[in-house]
């Protein structure tokens, strides 16, 4: 039993890695639907007997995931030997204890007919031409945990000085006009022009201007955080050697291109070539920015607790 999101993200994952490698081996994959975080929790309850046989997990719940002891695999490259050809970044991230499949970067989105100066950089959202016009992530939504480190960044602070972040939000409420919890939000508000600008990713972004509404995405020059998609093994899990097989297959350089192809994803093998459409949406592995989450992560409960007493609900 395997998770994994639905919609467009399942079909091309099926098409390009599942589908292959049923054919090569014989095995068959059932599919677990539900949220990561009940997957994790399954996955502890059911150590010792795992139901499931490979989590497929998102930060930064993946963070939580490899600081439970005996839970998962510690995944060396003399069991998944192509890990030698994943970027770092996507592999130390999770301590060795699991491997990054695919990325989405998250960045800017803007109507065109609406803003007239667009921005280039993080810094260019406290600008008052935005006065009243930004849409960013509540503390239940996607990316609040980046926006409040790149905050800090940006004012001499960082994952382990977060104070700067906290006074610098403070200061930018006063051009955010909504918080919103889900991605669809930012989709439906940008149609409907509630908003000019937003916190988004890139994908959902593309996918609004190829279906005719007037946005573009702006990767900020600071640098843009990154949304993985990572394998975790249980320890005692039953189809341990075909699970570890599947997990090489997942990021050797054929299954990573095409379904980067497909997807306009960025990809974690360092050898991937995507094709010039795709690249042109993805953002280069160099210009990504990085975030220590292993130290982010104990910090998170009060992040939740202050972004929402001191920022959003004041």
């Amino acid at each position: 039993m395997f998770t994994s999101p639905g919609g467009i993200y399942e079909k091309n994952f099926r098409a390009n890695v599942i589908a292959p490698f049923e054919q090569k081996t014989g095995a068959k994959f059932q599919f677990k639907y539900g949220s990561p975080g009940e997957w994790l929790t399954n996955a502890i309850i059911n150590r010792d007997d795992p139901e499931i046989d490979l989590l497929f997990l998102v930060l930064p719940v993946a963070i939580k995931a490899t600081k439970t002891s005996g839970v998962f695999l510690n995944l060396t490259p003399e069991m998944i030997p192509n890990v030698r050809d994943v970027d770092a970044g996507f592999y130390d991230l999770y301590a060795r204890q699991a491997v990054g499949f695919n990325y989405v970067d998250g960045g800017i989105a803007y109507r065109t007919d609406m803003v007239s100066q667009p921005p280039t950089a993080w810094a260019d959202l406290w600008d008052a031409r935005f006065k009243g016009q930004l849409m960013l992530s509540d503390v239940a939504g996607p990316w609040p945990y980046e926006m409040l480190v790149i905050a800090a960044m940006l004012n001499g602070g960082g994952v382990t000085n977060l104070e700067p972040g906290y006074a610098a939000m403070k200061r930018l409420k006063q051009n955010v006009i909504r918080w919103f919890r889900t991605s669809n939000e930012v989709i439906s508000s940008l149609e409907r022009k509630e908003a000019a600008v937003a916190l988004s990713s890139s994908f959902r972004t593309y996918a609004m201007k190829d279906s005719g509404v007037p946005v573009e995405y702006v990767q900020p020059t600071e640098g843009t955080p990154v949304g993985v998609l990572s394998f975790h093994v249980p320890a005692k899990a039953p189809n341990r050697d075909l699970l570890l097989e599947f997990v090489n297959f997942a990021i050797d350089v054929g299954p990573q291109t095409g379904f980067g192809n497909d997807m306009q994803s960025g990809m974690v093998n360092r050898k991937v070539v995507l094709k010039p459409d795709a690249l042109a949406r993805t953002v280069p592995i160099d210009k990504l920015l990085r975030i220590d989450w292993q130290a982010l992560e104990p910090q998170m409960p009060k992040i939740i607790e202050r972004m929402q007493r001191e920022v959003i609900a004041n």
